[in-house]
């Protein structure tokens, strides 16, 4: 593997101990092998420490105390020695081709500074698809308008970008405690084409100890990132119309994340910003609908 190629893999880990031997190995199981692995113990309390330890030298183990995951990520991404970065959280599982499918993808023009994928749900997906890409689609190209309208479609444990471009950017924000991977591909796609990989290439487990599983957690989290995009020099020359569709959206988005998770109080709250925000798109209606069946 050439430098130019070459990849580091960042997995950051707390209290991991149930899933992260199965990540792990299925990032040693890829039909391109990466440079190396970092794994950022995040201070965890469970037995993720000894299995950590019995990969020997195969793997790079940095310890620190309990931070966020945005902490963990950029400290592996401050130690890393590849041109390309590739991060995957301790739960989820990389499919045997998907770093060859991805240098595939940025081979192919090189104005691509971040490749992601496609991916399997698994564990407790309650109502959402096996395949992610059937309800929610893939954009590629300028995605900078689709990131801020329509919120984040993707996978962080799909990503593969560019190093140079990561530390251009300061990498993830640690001032957020959810959504910071959303904030990082906003902030890529200002200036850089991002592309996808159709083909689902990652297992994205969902339990109930997800950060994302907390309603008001993430509309705290959603509403902080697009505060800190419309301060991007690019959103600063787009129309009031479009600042307050992206307000709506994001409002809508809150109120059906709250109402699939029995928020109901929240979910109106945010469908109420929606309102004000932007009345005219036919997706708040229909979701207001749905919340008023929803029998949970």
């Amino acid at each position: 593997m050439n430098n130019s190629t070459a990849i580091s893999v960042i997995i950051p880990a707390f209290n991991a101990a149930t899933f992260v031997r199965e990540t792990i190995d299925s990032v040693f199981g890829q039909s391109v092998q990466p440079q190396e692995i970092i794994v950022v113990d995040d201070g965890s309390t469970d037995g993720t420490a000894a299995i950590l330890e019995s990969y020997g030298d195969r793997i790079r183990v940095l310890s620190g105390r309990r931070g966020s995951a945005a902490v963990a990520r950029n400290a592996g991404a401050r130690v890393a020695a590849a041109s390309w970065l590739a991060f995957v959280d301790a739960d989820d599982l990389w499919l045997p081709d998907k770093l060859e499918h991805q240098l595939a993808v940025a081979a192919a023009d090189e104005r691509v500074a971040l490749v992601y994928t496609d991916r399997y749900n698994i564990g407790t997906r309650g109502d959402l698809p096996e395949i992610q890409g059937s309800i929610q689609p893939l954009y590629g190209g300028d995605v900078f308008l689709d990131l801020l309208m329509l919120g984040n479609h993707i996978t962080l444990s799909s990503v593969l970008v560019r190093a140079d471009v990561f530390f251009e950017l300061g990498g993830f924000s640690e001032s957020l405690r959810n959504a910071e991977d959303w904030d990082l591909w906003i902030r890529v796609a200002e200036r850089h084409h991002i592309v996808p990989c159709l083909e689902p290439l990652v297992r994205y487990r969902l339990h109930s100890g997800m950060k994302s599983s907390n309603p008001r957690h993430m509309q705290v989290a959603r509403r902080a990132v697009i505060k800190r995009a419309l301060a991007l020099p690019r959103s600063r020359q787009l129309p009031a119309t479009t600042i307050r569709r992206i307000e709506g959206a994001t409002a809508l988005t809150n109120a059906s994340d709250a109402a699939r998770r029995g928020a109901r109080g929240l979910a109106w709250q945010e469908l109420a910003r929606s309102v004000a925000a932007w009345p005219f798109d036919p997706d708040l209606y229909k979701e207001t609908l749905r919340i008023l069946l929803r029998r949970r």
